[in-house]
């Protein structure tokens, strides 16, 4: 009997707005995010009452926390890797940390799949402010008809990872295995292992020409360091995971396998790293979230799009009282310059850490995995159900003067929280050029 995989926790690290869906006939599989979106009303000038639009300047260059002058990785045992400042950091001062995600896809099936482009992630090109009127890309795989562009320049770019990947799409597209959730955790996955494919097909390359030009700093070798909790899932989820395993194994280009794997020893550490990855994944996963205007400005919509591995932002620990949000960049504005390039503003899919309050020297630097407008004992369950630990910031236990956790907490709230008039907003406000802006509801344009 062939059983439905899914996904019941749909929270990624660093989505303030999370889902859960439930299926009495499912089991449960790496969690992702869903297309499911939220209508968010703007807020207000308090003084004509006309909405007006923040535009975010790009403030830093695309700077790795490797060599961040803001941030320094440390680690201790009872911690692991952690953030911390290197320097005295003022609230809204330019960006603690901006990083591009390692690998990133699109939701599958999105309700926006044909107005992002699956390449560069930039939106469909209008003059429209809502997306419900704006034209759908005509470019597409026409052997899959999953992935979506903007231009012939970004599907010819994107031939490098989708004339691998295509057939297993096709096959994904037609299983009934998997839910629409797994088959977007099993669209990551696969550029995992595309991006395996190339490092290893580049190191030849330089071996062979003896050539020392430059690439990605972070490397396949580094993903596979990063936390598993693989002791943590129980037998029934890694048995679903192996099911996953299989299957991508079974559809893949096996030539393309043989380099990865060209001996039987390689061949069992592949299908053991297809489960580690997959533990990586669920809990290392970032939402990639954006705010639509609507045809109005009285409204505006957040959705969740898509998904990303982000090797350098997996160092952040969480903490229910954060010093740090996350803003994704966004290219609302793609423009044409012809067939074969287009120009855009910011960076979409890279997201930028902004600090919300001062942090002195050597603080821990720390965001949010989840909503922390939730009860202390809905986010600790959460935590513990989506990210295997106990939270022990100063929300949940106290400070080091053990002070109520629950007045701590209840500030923070009153204090960073966005107080939208709608009451759905649970994004946080950071300062910025004598404003206070939700990273959530309000347009974030950069330029």
């Amino acid at each position: 009997m062939e059983t439905l995989l899914t996904s019941l926790n749909t929270t990624s690290i660093g989505s303030n707005i999370t889902t859960t869906t439930t299926t009495t006939t499912i089991t449960t599989t790496i969690p992702t995010t869903t297309t499911t979106t939220t209508t968010i009303p703007t807020t207000s000038n308090n003084n004509d009452n006309k909405e007006e639009e923040i535009l975010i300047p790009s403030l830093l260059s695309s700077e790795l926390i490797s060599n961040s002058k803001n941030s320094i990785i440390k680690q201790s045992k009872e911690k692991g890797r952690y953030v911390v400042a290197k320097r005295d950091i003022k609230a809204g001062e330019s960006i603690v940390f901006r990083e591009e995600p390692y690998v990133v896809c699109m939701n599958y099936k999105d309700p926006y799949e044909r107005k992002i482009c699956h390449h560069c992630f930039g939106l469909s090109s209008t003059t429209s402010k809502s997306m419900i009127t704006t034209p759908d890309f005509t470019l597409h795989c026409e052997t899959c008809n999953i992935v979506w562009y903007c231009s012939n320049y970004c599907q010819s770019n994107d031939l490098t990872y989708h004339k691998h990947e295509c057939f297993t799409y096709k096959r994904m597209q037609s299983s009934s295995q998997f839910d629409t959730s797994c088959k977007t955790s099993i669209k990551l996955l696969l550029k995992l292992i595309i991006k395996q494919y190339l490092e290893i097909k580049e190191l030849s390359i330089k071996i062979n020409n003896d050539s020392s030009s430059p690439s990605s700093s972070v490397k396949f070798k580094d993903i596979l360091t990063l936390e598993t909790n693989l002791n943590k899932f129980s037998t029934q989820r890694i048995t679903e995971f192996r099911m996953i395993s299989k299957f991508i194994e079974k559809t893949m280009d096996k030539e393309f396998l043989k380099i990865i794997c060209p001996t039987n020893r390689e061949v069992i550490e592949f299908q053991n790293n297809l489960i580690k990855l997959m533990c990586i994944l669920e809990c290392n996963s970032h939402d990639i979230s954006f705010t639509i205007p609507q045809s109005t400005k009285s409204s505006y919509e957040y959705c969740s799009i898509g998904i990303g591995l982000f090797y350098h932002s997996s160092m952040f620990n969480h903490s229910c009282n954060p010093n740090i949000c996350k803003v994704i960049e966004s290219k609302q504005h793609a423009q044409p310059i012809s067939n074969e390039m287009v120009e855009y503003s910011g960076n979409f899919a890279t997201h930028s850490m902004i600090a919300i309050k001062d942090i002195k020297k050597d603080d821990e630097i720390s965001f949010n995995y989840i909503q922390i407008t939730l009860s202390k004992v809905d986010r600790l369950k959460k935590l513990e159900s989506a990210y295997h630990f106990q939270c022990k910031c100063s929300s949940c236990i106290g400070d080091i003067n053990h002070k109520p956790s629950i007045k701590s907490h209840s500030q923070f709230i009153e204090k960073y929280i966005c107080k939208s008039k709608s009451g759905n907003c649970s994004g946080i406000l950071f300062p910025l050029n004598d404003n206070l802006i939700c990273n959530i509801c309000r347009p974030i344009i950069l330029k």
